[in-house]
């Protein structure tokens, strides 16, 4: 998950065009991230460290570990530590850039600290998130998009996004927009969640193309669904039903008790017009986009 967010911060901060990053990711797959990379990543080494391995390469017949140990860079068991970990998705990605061109060792350390930097990361934080912890991935997001830890939106949302990829696509961003950049959707699948006696009542609700919408529905249902009929709006509602109810339950440990009315699947987005949103995120996946919209939880409680 974390390439996805790498990626798209490479392209707004204009280190690489969209062309480079839609090449990058599909030349990744068939890349193998080196040890100079690995040893950035991890800061063990830093971007003259490793040209000064990679020009004594040219020179001798030897690994770069080899040479990194020798030169002092690293230890044996450094080196054995960071090929263990040559599987990283951003690594690839930041591997792949570099055997493009497209990105220095010098620029893609840079990027790194850059990333770290803007959301305010600790050390022990990066390595949790470019380790595949989702939760500090997306509290890093939500906290600089204004939304609190522990929070009720903050925890339907990183629920969503862990929602999303245990079910329908691990290639997946989270990425916040303003309420007023929401547009008119083609089908709207949404589900009231009410307070425990009923006297409150939020809105939750996805928002798409009907290609979107299809695809989606294909992922979720896990066979091809290519019209938009009740299989479609069927398997939309299921998984916008399925989250909502992980959500209760979580709530309810929380000792918060919450119930929520059946979803529907509609072809229009009066209702979501009509109720106030307080939260939009758009939900940028491999193969779809669409968003989240979401009332203010926080009111439930």
């Amino acid at each position: 998950m974390f390439a996805q967010y790498f990626g798209q911060f490479l392209f707004n901060h204009a280190l690489v065009t969209g062309a480079e990053l839609e090449s990058a990711m599909i030349a990744q797959k068939e890349t193998r991230v080196k040890l100079g990379v690995l040893a950035i990543n991890h800061s063990h080494m830093t971007s003259d460290q490793v040209e000064t391995v990679q020009i004594a390469q040219m020179r001798v017949d030897k690994k770069f570990g080899e040479i990194a140990v020798e030169l002092g860079f690293l230890t044996e068991e450094l080196v054995n530590t960071l090929l263990s970990s040559q599987k990283s998705a951003h690594l690839i990605l930041g591997q792949t850039l570099i055997d493009q061109g497209v990105l220095s060792y010098e620029a893609f350390a840079e990027a790194l600290n850059k990333y770290k930097q803007e959301y305010s990361l600790s050390d022990e934080q990066f390595n949790l998130i470019v380790n595949g912890n989702i939760e500090t991935l997306l509290e890093a997001v939500l906290s600089k998009g204004g939304f609190t830890e522990q929070d009720a939106l903050s925890d339907y949302i990183s629920l969503f996004a862990k929602s999303l990829i245990r079910f329908v696509d691990s290639n997946i961003r989270l990425e916040l927009i303003s309420i007023e950049e929401k547009v008119a959707y083609d089908w709207v699948a949404q589900q009231a969640i009410l307070s425990g006696d009923h006297s409150g009542s939020r809105i939750t609700a996805i928002g798409g193309s009907e290609a979107a919408f299809l695809q989606l529905a294909s992922m979720y249902a896990q066979e091809s669904i290519e019209e938009p009929d009740e299989m479609m709006k069927a398997s939309v509602g299921e998984f916008l039903n399925l989250h909502n109810g992980i959500y209760l339950v979580n709530r309810s440990n929380d000792g918060v008790e919450l119930d929520m009315l059946p979803q529907t699947v509609t072809q229009q987005d009066e209702l979501v017009a009509n109720t106030p949103i307080t939260a939009v995120i758009r939900i940028i996946g491999a193969y779809f986009t669409c968003d989240l919209l979401i009332s203010d939880l926080r009111e439930l409680a």
